[in-house]
């Protein structure tokens, strides 16, 4: 007899917690027959019970060459039919087990995240924690939910991935417990008790610029108007490639739209023309981060002048920032995001801003709304944040020594 690994019987589950494993052998007749001596065996049978969730007792056997493989095959199939059919769980589900039960629930339509979003926590999720040589990866959920061991864990991950991603990687841990805790798992997430992790040591990013990127840092005004010149400059060169100018105006024209709106880079390369009201200055976003990612804007009257002259230039149909190389004027397809961000990088470099990066336009814009005292909702809705307090704490900057004489007025 053999324990299983997830035994039955600590789950509740079963009738029998262990594995049985016979040996047999055919007989002269060349049926199967149940021997007393393992050395003559010719082949096992491991077999267990127990019973399911729904309280039905069932049988799994299996049968290998050795006893060994047939006590792990048997094993396997009681995990598998235990828990990979279903969304249940218990203390000793295997963590990465209820990780995927976890992804699988947030990517439903009523998950209420964007598909963006769920790809960013399912990347992290395998690329930090189900993966060779994570600690958590051998763990259940109850030998995982330690705030010791999760605050090592996170530790690593910010040293060796940054920051960043250990604030992703905490972010999918704590769905996953939090899922554990409301199905009765667990009684408690251990991750409310682990502060704030961060590498400390910042991850230098290699940049063709040489300089490193700041992205706490929002552009001026009389720095965003230099860069938006800047590149209509390099646009109007002369005796240019055909193929270089159509590239450096849409690069131009995509700079411009990101200082004057504020959305991400990526909104901006699968904004359709189907989106665009000229006439009336407005534009639909639709964003994939969250609900609130979904929005309409207002265009400043410099952008409306500049969006009509690159439809009569390049086309009003399909992607409006569509592959510099495709040149039917259809807009049919969608500019690589490697190379548009790459684009985007090497203007700003050239320009002498190598330490911006296409986020920078949209700290901009809020920084720019917030100076002009402009609501914080109303920032919040021009950025497509669904929360006004992480507009705040992510892209306001605080001035403690700032200009308070408006204030100290009303007082």
């Amino acid at each position: 007899m053999l324990w299983l690994s997830v035994a039955a019987t600590r789950l509740g589950l079963g009738e029998r917690g262990t594995i049985e494993v016979a040996p047999y052998k055919r007989d002269s007749a060349g049926k199967w027959k149940r021997v007393q001596s393992p050395r003559s065996a010719e082949r096992f049978r491991a077999r267990c019970y127990y019973r399911g969730m729904d309280g039905v007792l069932r049988e799994i056997s299996r049968v290998a060459g050795d006893r060994d493989a047939a006590a792990k095959a048997v094993q396997e199939a009681f995990e598998e039919s235990l828990f990979g059919a279903s969304d249940e769980m218990t203390s000793t589900t295997p963590l990465v087990l209820a990780g995927k039960i976890w992804l699988e629930g947030i990517a439903r339509t009523d998950g209420g995240l964007a598909e963006k979003t769920v790809q960013d926590y399912r990347a992290a999720w395998y690329r930090c924690v189900d993966t060779e040589g994570s600690t958590l990866r051998g763990l259940t959920l109850d030998q995982a939910n330690s705030p010791q061991r999760l605050r090592g864990f996170l530790r690593v991950v910010a040293e060796s991935h940054g920051t960043g991603s250990a604030k992703m990687v905490r972010s999918a841990l704590s769905g996953v417990l939090r899922l554990a805790v409301s199905n009765g798992a667990l009684q408690t997430n251990a991750l409310r008790q682990v502060g704030r992790v961060q590498a400390q040591t910042p991850r230098q990013v290699k940049r063709r610029s040489g300089v490193a990127r700041d992205t706490s840092r929002a552009f001026t005004r009389a720095e965003r108007d230099a860069i938006v010149a800047f590149a209509d400059e390099l646009a109007a060169a002369p005796d240019l490639n055909p193929r270089t100018t159509r590239k450096r105006e849409s690069v131009a024209d995509l700079i411009a739209f990101l200082s004057g709106t504020g959305v991400r880079i990526a909104e901006a390369r699968s904004l359709d023309w189907s989106d665009v009201d000229l006439p009336n200055g407005r534009v639909v976003i639709r964003g994939t981060k969250s609900q609130a990612a979904v929005r309409t804007l207002d265009l400043p009257s410099w952008l409306i002048e500049r969006m009509e002259a690159r439809a009569t230039r390049a086309g009003s149909a399909g992607f409006v920032f569509a592959s510099p190389h495709h040149t039917d004027g259809s807009g049919a397809i969608e500019w690589d995001q490697s190379n548009l961000a790459r684009a985007v990088a090497g203007v700003l470099a050239a320009g002498g801003y190598g330490w911006a990066t296409p986020h920078s336009f949209r700290r901009t814009v809020a920084t720019l709304a917030h100076q002009a005292g402009r609501p914080l909702v109303e920032i919040a809705d021009q950025l497509g944040h669904a929360d006004p307090s992480m507009t705040a704490k992510v892209y306001l900057g605080r001035e403690p020594h700032g200009d308070r004489s408006a204030l100290a007025a009303v007082l």
